[in-house]
């Protein structure tokens, strides 16, 4: 029975430093590449359709530089792109950030426990709606 009590602690524990050691990882304080898996694609006169990032040529994968301020990402069409963060908050263990490109704005919401994201793209004429996730970048 000692034996078993001494494998659980020392299996709790290691779970315990695991968790600690990644909490707070999508907090701003180092680069992410985050990925999109769900793309809807709405219009005022349309329902909202899923879509493809080729398809509205937003790219596969995008690299934040929160200290940079900076979002960058390739296309589809194989553009590099980059826009600047204009806003970031920090609520409620999520980042948040605003910004706008052309004729667009943007914001994103990335939890930064989990790296789970959602962002939303918006101009007069359409809407999109992006869901995915983010890992640790270079």
């Amino acid at each position: 029975m000692s034996k078993l009590l001494t494998v659980t602690f020392v299996i709790g524990s290691c779970l315990v430093l695991t968790t600690t050691a990644f909490a707070g990882k999508f907090d701003g304080s180092a680069p992410v590449v985050c990925s999109f898996a769900d793309l809807y694609e709405c219009g005022p006169t349309t329902e909202c359709r899923r879509s493809s990032p080729v398809a509205t040529d937003i790219p596969y994968f995008i690299r934040i530089d929160f200290k940079k301020k900076k979002i960058s990402g390739t296309t589809g069409n194989v553009q590099d792109r980059t826009t600047t963060i204009l806003n970031v908050e920090k609520r409620d263990g999520k980042t948040i950030l605003q910004g706008a490109e052309s004729a667009r704005a943007w914001s994103m919401v990335i939890d930064e426990e989990s790296g789970q994201l959602s962002a939303t793209a918006s101009d007069n004429v359409a809407g999109f709606v992006m869901f995915g996730a983010c890992t640790m970048g270079r």
